[in-house]
């Protein structure tokens, strides 16, 4: 064990502390403009732009918590996976009552999110020190600065449960006692002074990854006028009771002619959002509107026509 290990946590607090207070890029920006951080905290962000945020950490959490499995019994990783913290079910619970139950078919990882979460699995694959630097990034904010978010979403949105539930640790009795003991786990880890440096590169990642998740949510504020969970309602009816013509759609207006399978994974008002099945991968497909729609009537006549068209195209070859 190296011999400067006692000051292990200290040590990562120090080096990502300038990452910590950049955090919400709206901060580092020439001509600020408000970010998700700054509109909840003044009461202005939409319930619809907060359940797009809270989507997104799903597939974060749902990363780390896998990788908590296969690390359980790790003699180094072993001691940071702690029941009490994982948020993957409040995630859920919270996205059910937000969206409703169909509110799997309406949340796809951004770009920025799949790289977040592509990072996690790579650098937690078989290293335990990946995992310890993932989780500790996301739980300790979680429990720190995070209980603010909690209350302010409590305080906009009137939830008295769910809604908000992601930040409530009903079984971490005391957050300081808690990260207290987190730190000196650190501290008291079987770390080289090689891994406790890599560690502290893997913290700063995540952070990066953490920022570039919210500037990408940043840019879409306000701009979408459909709520989350008529999206997720109506990318459920096309994916179960429409496959086939889901299908036609991204191998006609998608270009993707061979696609062996799609689905829909949501719209906006200036386009449609698809995932179609190519050579056993998963291709990203945005087909765009005849024009910009505004209203939840106005989406299916023009996916019957963007069938419609696919289907008159793929017949002529």
């Amino acid at each position: 064990m190296p011999a400067d290990t006692a000051a292990f946590s200290a040590r990562i607090r120090e080096a990502s502390w300038s990452r910590h207070q950049g955090l919400d890029p709206s901060a580092d920006a020439a001509e600020p403009t408000p970010g998700v951080f700054d509109l909840l905290f003044d009461g202005t962000l939409s319930v619809d732009d907060y359940t797009r945020w809270h989507a997104q950490q799903f597939f974060v959490y749902e990363a780390i918590e896998a990788a908590a499995e296969r690390f359980r019994d790790d003699p180094v990783a072993g001691p940071f996976v702690f029941p009490e913290l994982a948020r993957v079910p409040a995630i859920e619970a919270d996205l059910r009552f937000l969206m409703g139950p169909k509110w799997r078919s309406g949340v796809e990882p951004l770009a920025a999110t799949k790289a977040y979460v592509d990072r996690i699995d790579e650098a937690a694959a078989a290293w335990p020190g990946g995992y310890i630097a993932h989780a500790y990034t996301r739980y300790l904010g979680d429990l720190s600065g995070g209980q603010a978010f909690g209350k302010a979403a409590r305080r906009n949105y009137g939830f008295e449960g769910e809604g908000a539930s992601f930040y409530d640790f009903a079984d971490i009795k005391s957050p300081k006692a808690f990260k207290d003991e987190y730190r000196s786990r650190l501290d008291a880890a079987d770390l080289t002074a090689a891994e406790q440096d890599r560690l502290i590169e893997e913290v700063l990642l995540a952070y990066d990854h953490n920022g570039a998740v919210l500037a990408a949510l940043g840019e879409g504020l306000g701009r979408n006028p459909f709520e989350p969970k008529v999206i997720a309602a109506i990318c459920h009816h096309m994916n179960t009771d429409h496959a086939a013509d889901t299908l036609v759609i991204c191998r006609g207006a998608g270009d993707q002619r061979g696609s062996e399978a799609a689905r829909m994974t949501g719209f906006d008002g200036d386009g449609a959002d698809f995932a179609a099945l190519v050579d056993g991968v998963e291709v990203p497909v945005r087909i765009r509107w005849a024009s910009p729609l505004s209203e939840r009537a106005e989406v299916r006549p023009e996916i019957v026509r963007l069938f419609t068209e696919s289907k008159a195209a793929l017949a002529d070859g």
